[in-house]
């Protein structure tokens, strides 16, 4: 037990130092801490990734294999105290865990190579968990960019128009074994509830229900019956549930649904083909990672209730 406190004690104290240091940042940062954030993203991971090896001597920053494991650990350990504390939801960690990994490694790597090649004080390399602090104001004065990107998702479907058509301005109520539910749905992403419209014409109002009480509120901008129908898409902010994911994406200030589109298309061998498209707005300065999650969890999302409205449409013709 002595041999292995002399051997890894000080790196053991590097790790705890990670993940004290991880909590603090996002505790400091609080709702800045998302997607939105170069900051958190990206700077704050690889110094989490570096600071246990600063407790580490240079026989142990020779083995790559520490490396890798080390900064894993340490951000294995930082995301699983989030989680039993309620401070990040499993989603979120989702969504999180690539740039942490990769950038801690890589935070790792480029310490090692400093170290062992230039012998810098460890000190002076510590100064280095001061940066998110002094960055984060910075980054608050760049302004975001706001971009718009467009989801589609098709399902052909052996019904006439005019039945496809009652089953998506008014969706019924989806009884829970009609919905196929999927890896999203089963760690937060709520799933859809049913749809009901006041006046099925333009400026007609359209409310959405998802699971957990979430409310879409949307207004029909286009009416073209059995053809095509589309809706603006508001969130009713006082419907989103409190989680961290929940709060972080729908009540902030960096991601908004714009709209729907739902398109039939007579094909000749009698069937239509549906298509639903969605539009969101993403406003940050690191877009494209938004833009990877958004499209995925989106897409699975229309996915499934386009199944849902085929089946529907194909019971009992």
């Amino acid at each position: 037990m002595t041999k292995f406190k002399q051997k890894y004690g000080l790196l053991i104290i590097g790790i705890v130092l990670g993940i004290a240091y991880g909590l603090v940042t996002r505790l400091v940062f609080g709702q800045k801490a998302t997607l939105a954030s170069v900051t958190y993203l990206f700077i704050i991971p690889t110094i989490l990734g570096t600071i246990p090896l600063m407790f580490a001597d240079n026989e142990k920053l020779k083995s790559y294999r520490n490396i890798i494991f080390i900064p894993w650990l340490t951000v294995v350990t930082f995301f699983l105290t989030m989680f039993l504390f309620g401070i990040e939801d499993f989603i979120c960690l989702l969504v999180l865990a690539a740039p942490f990994f990769i950038l801690g490694t890589i935070g790792a790597l480029i310490f090692r190579i400093v170290q062992i090649n230039r012998q810098k004080s460890k000190g002076k390399l510590l100064t280095l968990v001061l940066l998110p602090f002094l960055f984060a104001p910075i980054e608050e004065y760049i302004k975001s960019p706001s971009d718009t990107y467009i989801v589609k998702s098709e399902v052909i479907i052996d019904a006439t128009p005019e039945k496809i058509w009652d089953n998506i301005v008014e969706v019924q109520t989806i009884d829970p074994k009609e919905y196929n539910l999927g890896f999203f749905n089963s760690i937060g992403i709520p799933r859809p509830i049913s749809a009901a419209v006041d006046k099925k014409e333009l400026g007609g109002q359209r409310i959405g229900n998802f699971e957990g009480g979430l409310m879409f509120i949307e207004t029909i901008t286009e009416y073209d019956e059995n053809k095509k129908v589309s809706f603006d898409i508001k969130i009713d902010p006082a419907t989103v549930r409190q989680k961290v994911f929940d709060q972080h994406v729908l009540n902030g200030n960096y991601f908004n649904f714009v709209d729907a589109t739902y398109e039939l298309t007579d094909l000749k061998n009698g069937q239509v083909k549906l298509t639903l498209s969605s539009s969101y707005q993403l406003t940050s300065t690191i877009n494209f990672y938004g833009k990877f999650w958004g499209d995925i969890i989106l897409s699975d999302f229309q996915d499934r209730l386009l199944k849902v409205i085929e089946n529907r449409c194909e019971k009992n013709k």
